[in-house]
């Protein structure tokens, strides 16, 4: 019977927590992010996901993203950073980024995941920042690893 509580209790926790998810995003702020690529400059408007609530919504159940925007994961500490695609709609570009503001990883199409056991995308060298955006654009847009971010 006390399994039974716990699930309880986790369904209800998970529950709130999905009915909170409009509360919690992120707003644009004003950001923007410059990846300098080989064909000059390319710039994205980011939302900032600052701390741990807003890491974990991300860009959750969103249905579409413009070209121009995405998300900038901003981590406490450099370190290989982990993340999965739970409730999001869309595939989108993982683009880890060290503490020096060069690109360590790209992930490229990560797929959205409608089950609980999502595979996890992480990082293969440590990184501070991550930016997502849809996928397929940093190959599209000459973004690469070692390039420079202006942040």
């Amino acid at each position: 019977m006390k399994i039974y509580g716990l699930l309880a209790s986790i369904i209800i926790v998970v529950v709130l927590l999905l009915l909170s998810i409009p509360l919690l995003k992120p707003k644009y702020e004003g950001k923007v992010v410059g990846f300098l690529t080989d064909k000059g400059t390319v710039n994205f408007d980011v939302e900032v996901a600052d701390t741990p609530i807003k890491r974990a919504v991300g860009l959750m159940n969103r249905t579409s993203l413009s070209d121009k925007s995405g998300m900038l994961f901003i981590f406490d500490q450099e370190g290989i950073q982990g993340f999965w695609m739970k409730s999001t709609l869309i595939p989108l570009d993982m683009i880890f980024i060290s503490t020096d503001q060069k690109i360590v990883n790209i992930q490229s199409q990560a797929q959205p995941c409608k089950v609980l056991d999502c595979q996890t995308y992480s990082s293969i060298k440590p990184a501070k920042y991550v930016v997502e955006i849809n996928g397929g654009l940093a190959d599209k847009l000459g973004i690469v690893e070692g390039q420079k971010v202006k942040l």
